[in-house]
């Protein structure tokens, strides 16, 4: 081989990672968005990452979550079609980038508020950390709560309540109490009903959820969180994705939860393998494990990827049938 080829090729396999790097790190376009009305003066934005809650004043909007950062500016084109008020205030149900994503550019225009465990578990950035385009700059929120806060505006409340672990260790409950509507987001997922004859009609009652241990959250904790959320005063839900719900839903989707978490933690109990439980997950529960990597974190994959925390959680709980005390 020539000297000149050998030059060439070696440039062209040292010019290799960064195309890759560039390739795969490439900033995603954003995706359509709609808004609607839920209620009253309350608006929900849906269409690519977590639903967005905007609530109009006379004083101003608030928001709670502002999806990806590649959406920002359509959010803003989607609140200035229903009304000329500033976004004033952001409330994050969690730090989630397709939920809080957008907080970097909304801090320069908006406060924006987290439970403390959102602002922590950004600061610690605990690895698996879910980020659907990595390097997206995080914007940490001004303004953390513990147990409740409310935000008054134009003689309206929005008020954040914890309830405890689930989804991940800082999930936040929003209440419209003017309008009798919460945001719950990732804690539930509204669902629609299988259509007759599919394998999702014929699945045994379970949620397609995702326990995010590497930021605190629970298996055991959720249902008992969604207790919780089942004593505010409302009857409509905005959920994390998925469909406008009612309280009926929030119901079924707690009972179907402790369900799936008794038939696991039994599978669990019994010493079946985790190949076993995985395609109980899978097969049952419409988890994705099959063509998934070990890492780094992947969309769609997440719960495979973190199923070996879950089962050492339903393994060293003293009673993992029960909700904990």
């Amino acid at each position: 081989m020539s000297r000149r080829v050998l030059a060439a090729l070696v440039l062209a396999l040292g010019a290799a990672p960064a195309v890759w790097t560039a390739t795969t790190q490439a900033p995603k376009p954003p995706g359509p968005l709609a808004i609607q009305r839920v209620k009253g003066d309350l608006y929900v934005i849906s269409g690519e990452g977590g639903n967005v809650a905007a609530y109009v004043t006379g004083e101003g909007v608030v928001l709670v979550d502002d999806m990806f950062d590649r959406n920002h500016d359509d959010i803003l084109a989607k609140v200035r079609s229903v009304t000329d008020q500033p976004i004033r205030y952001v409330l994050n149900t969690h730090q989630h980038d397709d939920h809080a994503g957008g907080d970097f550019k909304m801090l320069p225009i908006a406060e924006v508020i987290a439970h403390k465990n959102v602002r922590a578990n950004l600061v610690a950035r605990r690895q698996p950390f879910y980020e659907d385009t990595p390097g997206t700059p995080i914007g940490l929120p001004r303004v953390t709560f513990s147990d409740e806060t409310s935000v008054y505006l134009g003689g309206k409340e929005v008020r954040a309540k914890y309830f405890g672990r689930g989804h991940t260790n800082g999930d936040a409950v929003i209440l419209f109490p003017e309008v009798g509507v919460i945001h719950t987001g990732d804690l539930f997922l509204g669902r629609r009903a299988p259509a007759p004859g599919s394998p999702a009609a014929s699945r045994p009652p379970g949620v397609n959820i995702f326990v995010d241990y590497a930021q605190g959250g629970s298996f055991i904790d959720w249902s008992k969180t969604l207790e919780g959320v089942l004593t505010l005063d409302f009857d409509t839900i905005i959920p994390g994705h998925g469909p406008i719900s009612r309280k009926a839903d929030l119901i079924a989707f707690t009972r179907d939860l402790e369900a799936m978490r008794s038939r696991v933690a039994g599978l669990v109990k019994a010493g079946r393998t985790k190949d076993e439980i995985v395609s109980v997950l899978e097969t049952d529960y419409g988890w994705r494990a099959k063509g998934c990597p070990p890492s780094p974190p992947t969309p769609g994959c997440l719960q495979f990827q973190q199923v070996d925390a879950l089962i050492a959680e339903l393994r060293n709980a003293r009673d993992p049938d029960a909700r904990s005390r």
